[in-house]
């Protein structure tokens, strides 16, 4: 189903902005469409990035895969996910759940990696679990007190989830870009059931089953949608393909899916195999080995290429994020700084005119002590004054005492 698929390379270019898109997906938020992978959310804080189908999903019963790869540099704290969506609503608004909004409906199936150490969980983290919602319930994933009737919860539904460790680990030796998780959905006779199947240098795993809900209700005309969050843990969440086709008639998904899968490999074969040269000399074995040896050559040549291809953009874009989140941490900083200076600046003004105030303090005490010991000598030279003036009295008046008293005996 054309019209509900996108896988690599992407090579369509919009019109308007002039970068990568895609023709039948709206990419909003955070998500830019690289040549190998769509980047919903890169290794920063507080993004949100979606992908939403232009056009419903007309099929009863269907079959979807996608193709992702979530990975990043911190070995125990990352998150927060991303999620599936087949929802009523034709508009991605943007919101809580995984970079989508609450109260939707339809079905979410969430790639959940974060795990809340607030609350005690029945499942190990990283969790892949489906909800459905008739829009009348919020999603609420670490429920103190759980309320089915009120809240879309984790486990709610019997077999509707598992733990899988979908994420890889970048500053691993064994992990490459070649590294992805294949995710098969699929809703037949109103089940709804999903398995995973990792990927290691290009080798396959094997497939596990996930969950299987039985008795799923899905609106009719829905929309698909990929989403993904990151909060105050971040990680890289990439989506390589997201193929959807129609099971109308078909009685086994799995080997609908497998036949699928072979056909997709045979014409991959196919164009390696133009490299192979064919000599009509069929006798000369050792220049059929030569040129054999030399198309092998050729494809392992090309196979890594595009593997370096696709190691170079992802490199390339990680370091773009980690850019742009250096930029903002030294502008943050930039602006603490100059705050800082701006401060200290003040500070030094405030300290000059201290430093003036005590200088006026010092010479006004200065002028005190002045005036002080001032009125003090003024005050003891009256004083003396005054005693000479009484002691002269003295003696005048005891000199006309002995004059009297010495004519007096005469």
């Amino acid at each position: 189903m054309e019209e509900q698929t996108f896988e690599a390379p992407f090579d369509e270019m919009s019109a308007y902005t002039g970068m990568r898109d895609l023709a039948m997906f709206e990419v909003g938020g955070s998500a830019v469409v690289h040549r190998n992978f769509v980047r919903l959310t890169g290794e920063r804080q507080s993004q949100k990035g979606w992908v939403a189908s232009r056009t419903p999903m007309a099929a009863p019963e269907w079959s979807a895969t996608l193709e992702l790869r979530a990975s990043g540099s911190s070995m125990h704290l990352y998150g927060d996910g991303l999620a599936i969506w087949l929802v009523s609503n034709p508009d991605h608004i943007e919101g809580p759940v995984f970079g989508r909004e609450d109260h939707w409906t339809g079905v979410g199936v969430f790639f959940d990696t974060f795990q809340n150490l607030d609350h005690s969980h029945h499942h190990k983290h990283p969790y892949i679990y489906a909800v459905v919602n008739d829009v009348t319930k919020g999603y609420i994933p670490d429920a103190e007190k759980p309320d089915p009737a009120k809240q879309a919860l984790p486990g709610a539904v019997d077999n509707s989830g598992c733990s899988f460790e979908f994420r890889y680990l970048e500053s691993r030796h064994d992990t490459s870009v070649l590294n992805h998780t294949r995710v098969h959905l699929t809703f037949k006779d109103k089940t709804l059931k999903l398995r995973l199947q990792q990927t290691a240098l290009g080798e396959r795993g094997e497939w596990l089953d996930c969950f299987e809900m039985k008795d799923v209700e899905l609106p009719s005309n829905a929309y698909f949608g990929i989403s993904s969050a990151t909060g105050d843990l971040v990680d890289n969440h990439d989506i390589v393909k997201f193929t959807v086709s129609s099971l109308e008639g078909v009685a086994d998904p799995v080997a609908h899916h497998a036949a699928w899968v072979n056909a997709q490999d045979a014409q991959e074969r196919a164009v390696l195999e133009e490299f192979d040269l064919r000599p009509a000399e069929a006798t000369q074995r050792d220049y059929s080995r030569v040129l054999r040896a030399q198309a092998a050559a050729i494809k392992s040549l090309t196979a890594d290429v595009n593997k370096l291809k696709q190691s170079m953009e992802f490199q390339l874009a990680s370091l773009a994020d980690g850019l742009a989140s250096t930029k903002s941490n030294v502008d943050a900083k930039s602006d603490d700084l100059r705050e800082v200076e701006q401060k200290l600046a003040q500070q030094e003004e405030e300290k000059e005119e201290v430093k003036e105030k005590v200088a006026d303090v010092e010479a006004i005490k200065r002028e005190i002590k002045s005036e002080v010991l001032a009125a003090s000598t003024s005050h003891r030279s009256s004083f003396y004054f005054l005693f000479l003036m009484l002691v002269a009295l003295a003696g005048v008046g005891y000199n006309r005492y002995r004059k009297i008293m010495k004519s007096h005996y005469l």
